[in-house]
């Protein structure tokens, strides 16, 4: 027979099931939000400021108050669509801008390229296309693009006419063609999410803008070309390939000879017995 505790845990333990089921639907699912512009005016103030987190939808009006941000960075990151118009506004801003763009058009990638300097952050972007990247190449400040998981060739050329610091983190493993078009980048290019390097061109073009943010731990293997990269380095920065799980003798021993270049334990020079 059930008791009536038992009952009342039961009905505690639906209820639970239901505000979770309920919490997981609204976190995948979240509810339009959009600000007034009196909001946005106390947002700027440094009022409410933990309001730009919620932000889904921004009209040219309140991107306008918000242009005038400078209590630190300006991340929208749950802004995942853009009017040119809003965009231009926004490219007003002179803090580090993140937005949490799904989608680009080239219209509303050359309204933020014309920002003149500080940082473009658009890390939700999982693709974008040719037109688009040629249009972000003119941006002349830091761009981020981390959501980026695989680049096409024509997309990589684009890319590299970028003339300031620029991030791929999402990149894990990229074609030959695709590397040897990110090599033409001539200003700090950092490919922190790389599993593999084989080229040659890519490898020297990052070790030449190496600016102390490079960082080479989840690379697994590299090519014997590659290797010879390593082993002329001579930057005054070291280079930390703590990811190395294959490596032979003799590729270790030309590495272990550049002490800018730390291996990881297995491969370091063998203790004599």
């Amino acid at each position: 027979m059930i008791s009536r505790q038992d009952l009342h845990r039961a009905a505690a333990l639906a209820a639970f099931v239901l505000l979770a089921a309920d919490q997981s639907a609204h976190a995948q699912d979240p509810k339009p939000m959009s600000l007034t512009v009196e909001q946005a005016k106390e947002i700027v103030a440094g009022k409410n400021v933990e309001l730009v987190q919620s932000v889904t939808e921004l009209s040219v009006e309140v991107a306008q108050v918000l242009s005038q941000f400078s209590k630190g960075d300006l991340r929208l990151h749950r802004v995942q669509t853009i009017t040119p118009e809003v965009a231009r506004v926004l490219a007003q801003t002179k803090v580090t801008l993140s937005l949490g763009l799904t989608t680009i058009t080239p219209e509303v990638a050359r309204a933020l390229a014309a920002r003149p300097k500080g940082m473009l952050a658009l890390n939700s972007l999982e693709k974008i296309s040719v037109e688009a990247a040629r249009e972000l190449a003119q941006f002349r400040g830091k761009l981020t693009l981390n959501g980026l998981r695989t680049l096409s060739q024509e997309v990589a050329v684009e890319l590299a006419k970028h003339r300031s610091k620029f991030t791929l983190f999402g990149l894990t493993e990229i074609s030959d063609e695709v590397a040897e078009a990110l090599s033409h980048h001539r200003s700090t290019m950092l490919l922190n999410g790389l599993t593999k390097l084989t080229s040659v061109p890519l490898t020297a073009a990052m070790l030449k803008s190496n600016d102390g943010f490079l960082n080479l731990s989840k690379v697994q293997t590299i090519s014997d070309g590659v290797v010879q990269v390593f082993a002329e380095y001579n930057g005054s920065r070291p280079i930390r390939l703590a990811g190395l799980t294959d490596l032979s003798e003799v590729n270790a021993a030309r590495l272990r000879a550049n002490e800018k270049i730390v291996l990881p334990s297995k491969f370091q020079k063998p203790e004599r017995k």
